[in-house]
């Protein structure tokens, strides 16, 4: 058995959803349409994929006890989907049914995420959101060939070499890290690379819209905002009146605001019903049928929107979240095979670290996402006032794509 090692996939990235067709109220943009039709394979997973982006929501709020709570579900599954180029046999299976995949070939999935990012980064030229990948190895760690050009071919990553001895090696992807999400998370190493370490692969999301129609800064007033289980908070409360889409039933009152073009938009959902807690809303309502339900009955409406401003940061280890998931092997030293990385080396999945921003003002929205996968060798209301804990998603409408989901039940935290 090879001394213990350690291999680390750093990524930020998007979440892809299909979607129903919505009433033209904001968007999408007649002119933003999808350059041509996608492939059943790319169809097949974007489609598989939305099950496991509110899968991994649902279970890392069941899992965190935190307010506030955001993640990128496709910065988790690509970090994934880019380490299954080197899993063999059930590290593979169990990475890919994880990932709601099945039938999908590596290849069809690669081709997938290769075209669909490409949409998504060209999608409005009114909003930037920027992918980058990136692989960063030790100096005179043998790496297969094949296993870099495939990385290279289908997710544009870079390849560089490191003295991971050498200190400046953590400033080096710090500061690349931190050139890709426009400064909004600054590093994903702490402290030196640990002498097992071999490589770190990182894919990179930057997200800035500003809204189609934007706030009057002059019409934002300090407003109460209700905690659950009793109090509240003073917020900044952002508001305008205009005809937005909107879902109220006895489910889920939903509005979707957009950016740009109408291309991209925030989603923002809460429980009908006052009295449930948001965390029995995630639990209990949002699936993947409800929410194209929810999509599907979106309505044009005039009336006044009330919004909090807030900003949040969050980090997890996503570790025993997709354990729970049933992506067990590829974390065991001993049995998980990424012989495709290196074949004489017993690889495994040893921390998978989750980062995010996010910041929402009266202009629009900034946000961005870093997921850091270690492996290692072993061996209906009048108005729409969002003055309680709710959920929103940002996405986009013609590819379907969630880049980001969160939770928010203090926006002053």
């Amino acid at each position: 058995m090879n001394p213990n090692r350690l291999l680390s996939f750093l990524l930020i990235a998007v979440f892809l959803l299909p979607l129903s067709c919505t009433t033209d109220v904001t968007g999408p943009n007649p002119n933003g349409e999808l350059p041509r039709e996608l492939s059943a394979a790319e169809k097949k997973l974007v489609e598989d994929g939305q099950s496991f982006g509110f899968n991994v929501f649902k279970s890392t709020v069941a899992s965190d006890s935190s307010e506030n709570i955001f993640i990128s579900p496709l910065s988790i599954s690509v970090a994934l989907g880019m380490t299954m180029n080197g899993a063999e046999g059930e590290t593979f299976e169990q990475m890919r049914e994880t990932l709601a995949f099945q039938g999908l070939s590596q290849e069809e999935i690669n081709q997938g995420y290769q075209s669909l990012i490409k949409l998504l980064t060209d999608a409005d030229p009114k909003v930037k959101m920027q992918i980058a990948n990136s692989v960063w190895s030790r100096d005179g760690f043998p790496v297969e060939e094949s296993f870099t050009n495939t990385l290279g071919e289908y997710f544009d990553a870079t390849t560089r070499e490191l003295d991971f001895n050498d200190p400046k090696s953590v400033d080096v992807i710090n500061d690349w890290v931190k050139d890709n999400t426009n400064g909004l998370i600054e590093k994903i190493i702490d402290g030196q690379i640990p002498p097992e370490m071999v490589m770190y692969l990182i894919n990179a999301i930057y997200f800035q819209g500003d809204w189609t129609y934007k706030f009057d800064k002059d019409q934002t007033r300090e407003r109460s905002f209700s905690l659950e289980g009793g109090g509240e908070v003073m917020v900044d409360m952002m508001s305008q009146e205009r005809l937005f889409n909107i879902t109220m039933n006895e489910e889920v009152h939903m509005i979707d605001l957009p950016y740009g073009d109408s291309l991209f938009s925030m989603t923002v959902l809460m429980p009908a019903d006052e009295e449930k807690s948001i965390d029995e809303f995630i639990s209990q309502d949002l699936s993947k049928e409800n929410f194209d339900s929810w999509i599907a009955g979106l309505n044009g409406r005039d009336m006044p929107l009330n919004l909090p401003k807030f900003e949040l940061s969050y980090k997890v280890e996503m570790k025993d979240i997709l354990k729970s998931m049933g992506m067990e092997v590829p974390f065991e030293g001993g049995q998980a095979d990424f012989s495709g990385i290196n074949p004489d080396a017993s690889l495994f999945i040893s921390e998978v670290k989750h980062k995010t921003y996010v910041k929402v003002d009266e202009k629009g929205t900034e946000a961005a996402a870093v997921t850091s996968v270690g492996v290692g060798v072993t061996s209906v209301p009048q108005t729409f006032t969002v003055d309680r804990p709710f959920v929103f998603m940002i996405r986009e409408h013609n590819s379907g794509a969630i880049l980001f989901m969160g939770k928010v039940k203090n926006p002053k935290l």
